[in-house]
């Protein structure tokens, strides 16, 4: 009976650990690279939020605030920060559409990146520097993307030895539970997580 109880004490905790692990936002995925045909990707964390606000340079005319937000109450935005990069080839061409990438869950359920422009609103007031998704799109103090920063969408070229280090952001039931992430845009490759 003693050695049962150890046996089950000493199981259990494994167990445990082994479960939380699958369900992790921690995954021993996140910041290395994967090599698909021509490009590199490498997911380097993953974030869920309620809510995006950012700003965008209007040029002369100032800053105009956005809000980006779930289409549905019981959906949370999924924010992946990306960094592609071409090692091989001389050059490629991307478009990142809404089918450039997939999210899938433990019940083989995918999502597609949301289209920014499609989806924002305009709001009156700034990112709060204190906020969660101005420090998730690691804003400058005016509420905008660093250079050569923002969201991966729409066509690129990337020459040898140049890439994007930006971010996707997907929608997705709360607390879904995702195993992979899929890039098809102008290659393939699978990042189980």
């Amino acid at each position: 009976m003693v050695r049962t109880n150890l046996i089950v004490l000493t199981i259990l905790p494994l167990l445990a650990v082994m479960g939380l692990s699958a369900c992790t936002e921690k995954s021993s995925a996140f910041g290395n690279y994967y090599q698909g045909r021509t490009l590199v990707v490498s997911v380097v964390n993953m974030h869920r939020l309620p809510e995006l606000r950012y700003a965008t340079s209007l040029g002369e005319n100032g800053l105009q605030y956005v809000r980006l937000a779930p289409s549905e109450a019981e959906f949370e935005l999924v924010v992946l920060r990306l960094k592609v990069e071409n090692h091989r080839a001389t050059s490629t061409l991307l478009n990142v559409t809404k089918q450039g990438a997939e999210l899938r869950d433990f019940n083989s359920d995918k999502y597609f990146p949301i289209d920014i422009n499609e989806r924002v609103e305009i709001v009156e007031s700034g990112p709060d520097r204190r906020a969660r998704s101005a420090q998730v799109l690691e804003l400058e103090t005016d509420g905008t993307f660093a250079p050569n920063r923002g969201f991966i969408s729409g066509p690129f070229e990337l020459n040898k030895g140049t890439g994007l280090d930006g971010w996707m952001v997907f929608e997705a039931p709360k607390d879904t539970k995702f195993r992979s992430f899929r890039w098809r845009s102008s290659d393939s490759l699978t990042i189980d997580f």
